[in-house]
């Protein structure tokens, strides 16, 4: 069975189906009147999906550990980004291009615009090292090449487990597609209800609410608080 093009890596999906059935949960009266199916059996349903996919894709032993690489993952942008709030105190601005978009890549904790950027701001900073406190402006360098290192082997190591065999059963493309589609349909449905009278409603069932609120909840997770 080929999987669909999900919006979301395997062991997201469970994540992201919580935050739109509980919106849906929230919802349901409202979508009752005009689409009956939208039902108590519905949701029942809806959640029966989203326990299957979570006992498949996060509690088996490949999904722990893309839980605990993800987890680790953010932990370690954190501490890149309380290094790179130090460099104004010890290196000079100026001779660092863009620094302030820098700051707001890493505070996005998007994993591939880090990593593309910090080799050039290294450059920088190493040619902008101060003539004072040059101990601790190394000490930073050292620390922000570290992280980096380390981050990139978390990008490996998550983008084998995101491929491992053990994840790509047809039970787990079954399962997924299934939750995809129901996914789409609370989606869309959600949208048309509210995008005219209540635009704040509307904005919970879109794609890119529901993406920022996954990173989120990454962001400030455990493993035992996902499985």
């Amino acid at each position: 069975m080929e999987t669909m093009d999900f919006s979301f890596s395997f062991d997201e999906m469970p994540i992201a189906a919580k935050f739109i059935s509980d919106s849906f949960t929230r919802d349901i009266k409202d979508f009752q009147k005009i689409y009956p199916v939208f039902d108590n059996e519905f949701k029942v349903r809806f959640n029966e999906q989203i326990t299957m996919a979570k006992e498949i894709v996060c509690c088996g032993p490949e999904g722990v550990k893309i839980q605990n690489v993800r987890i680790g993952l953010f932990r370690k942008i954190e501490s890149l980004n309380t290094l790179i709030l130090e460099v104004p105190h010890y290196f000079s601005i100026s001779g660092i291009t863009q620094f302030d978009y820098i700051v707001e890549i890493i505070e996005k904790n998007n994993l591939c615009s880090v990593l593309s950027i910090v080799p050039n701001l290294l450059q920088q900073l190493q040619e902008n090292m101060p003539t004072q406190d040059e101990d601790v402006a190394q000490s930073i360098i050292e620390g922000i090449q570290s992280i980096y290192k380390v981050l990139k082997l978390d990008r490996i190591e998550l983008n084998r487990l995101l491929n491992s065999h053990g994840l790509l059963k047809e039970e787990a493309f079954r399962c997924l597609n299934h939750l995809w589609a129901t996914m789409q349909d609370v989606m869309e449905i959600g949208q048309s209800l509210y995008r005219i009278d209540d635009p704040m409603k509307s904005v919970e069932y879109e794609l890119d609410y529901i993406k920022m609120k996954v990173k989120t909840f990454w962001i400030h997770s455990s493993a035992d608080s996902v499985v």
